[in-house]
């Protein structure tokens, strides 16, 4: 392998920079045009092990309040600051490194953030570490907490994990009150990233990733395609760069901070993770008054893909279109396609087929679609008065209840009334949800 000096350290042939391909694909220079982050949005990474690299310099966060030497983070692992990972086969590249990896990903997708490291443990007897530094990351002001690993269940005759002992990974009932954790820290505002890849034939179907308040992201190549480690899973929400496994080629891994002075590959979910929590950070940091539901939404609905997919969800984050909507766009906006609806006959029964648009891009998750035999915002008797009333005339004649996620577009499909054609048919569409009363559009479709 051919090595080219870069600063401290050293990076293959063909690799500019540290994370160099990742950042292209989700078009983090461009955002960075916009915002590089905000000393106000902290990312809190949660992981097995921190040591420190001349990169990170900087981007570390600081602790206004130290009680215990918690400067930068906590070790919820050891009770102390030191951070360092310790434990089973402490000498390996990827124990050692890993931590400081995924916190230069975050360093170079959002570099003016503030990055809180914790640190959590395997052992049997750190089981709690992990909720504890959930905690402890929202009540100290974390927006975004990045969780590359899960936790593992142990044998507790030996305290071996037992992902070692050829079983799955993680089982809900050994860690509740991590996943306790995790609600409360998207109730509390926070929006927490984990990867999905495949790991040694398991394909991570996990609790941990699959709960609704974690974004679960999925892993891509350098190509832009899912990567070899990519597991399908019905809750992936889209993906960010996880590398290829088992190649020659060095390019195809991601390259970025190991400890002290080097720089190390690494492919994997963990990877994705990291890159989807800097990417959260920079919108954040963008729209400080959105909720991290809408944040969640608009990194969803501006991903580089068509449709959804059980690899790569939604598609790949564009951090570019994420931080660069339009004040129009910063919300839920309905149309309906007039020239894509139609009114058909099926089996005697005549059928609307309705093309509504969301031009915003934030979901609008309850939308009441309405058909009418006429256009209900005018006077179908005008002669008519308080005293002499008309009967109904222009009445609904189907309805029904859907969902469109931002800046997309979905079909609906209603049943008319009666076996007759009414002649006109117009419909409405509205937006339920609370917040969202000025969202509507009617027109005129037979």
């Amino acid at each position: 392998m051919a090595i080219a000096e870069k600063q401290s350290g050293v990076l293959p042939e063909g690799v500019r920079e540290p994370y160099d391909w990742a950042l292209d694909q989700m078009r983090v220079p461009e955002a960075h045009a916009i915002t590089q982050g905000s000393p106000d949005v902290i990312v809190a990474l949660i992981d097995l092990g921190y040591r420190y690299h001349p990169d990170h310099e900087g981007h570390l966060w600081v602790n206004p309040r130290p009680t215990r030497g918690d400067v930068h983070g906590w070790d919820f692992a050891e009770e102390d600051a030191t951070l360092e990972y310790e434990g089973l086969r402490s000498d390996t590249m990827y124990h050692r490194g890993h931590h400081a990896f995924v916190v230069g990903e975050v360093a170079a997708t959002a570099p003016k953030c503030p990055i809180m490291v914790l640190r959590v443990g395997y052992e049997p007897h750190h089981q709690k570490s992990w909720p504890r530094a959930v905690r402890y990351a929202v009540d100290h002001g974390a927006k975004v907490l990045v969780m590359p690993h899960g936790y593992i269940t142990m044998d507790h005759t030996d305290g071996v994990p037992l992902f070692y002992k050829g079983t799955d990974f993680s089982y809900p009932y050994d860690n509740i009150g991590l996943i306790e954790a995790l609600d409360y820290a998207y109730q509390s505002g926070c929006l927490v990233f984990k990867g999905t890849a495949d790991n040694r034939g398991r394909r991570v179907a996990t609790v941990n990733a699959g709960v609704d308040s974690v974004f679960a992201v999925g892993s891509t190549n350098r190509h832009g395609q899912a990567a070899n480690i990519a597991a399908s899973a019905d809750y992936v929400e889209a993906a960010t760069p996880g590398g290829e496994r088992n190649t020659d080629d060095p390019t195809e891994s991601v390259w970025g901070t190991g400890g002290d002075l080097d720089y190390i590959p690494f492919e994997g979910g963990c990877m994705a993770s990291a890159f989807g929590g800097g990417v959260a950070a920079l919108a954040f940091s963008r729209y400080p008054h959105l909720s991290n539901r809408e944040i969640r939404e608009i990194l969803r609905n501006t991903s580089q893909g068509n449709g959804w997919d059980p690899l790569l969800g939604h598609g790949i984050f564009d951090a570019y279109r994420a931080v660069s909507l339009t004040p129009q766009e910063l919300a839920a906006g309905l149309r309906i396609d007039g020239n894509s609806s139609e009114v058909r006959r099926e089996n005697g029964r005549l059928v609307a087929d309705i093309v509504v648009e969301n031009t915003g891009a934030l979901d609008v998750a309850k939308m009441l679609t309405v058909a009418f035999n006429g256009d209900p915002k005018s006077a179908a008797d005008p002669g008519a008065n308080r005293e002499e009333s008309a009967l109904l005339i222009r009445r609904q004649i189907g309805h029904c209840i859907a969902a469109v996620p931002g800046l997309e577009r979905v079909s609906v499909s209603l049943e008319l009334d009666g076996d007759s054609d009414p002649g006109e048919v117009w419909v409405q569409v509205n937006a339920l949800e609370i917040g969202k009363a000025g969202v509507y559009d009617s027109a005129r479709i037979h």
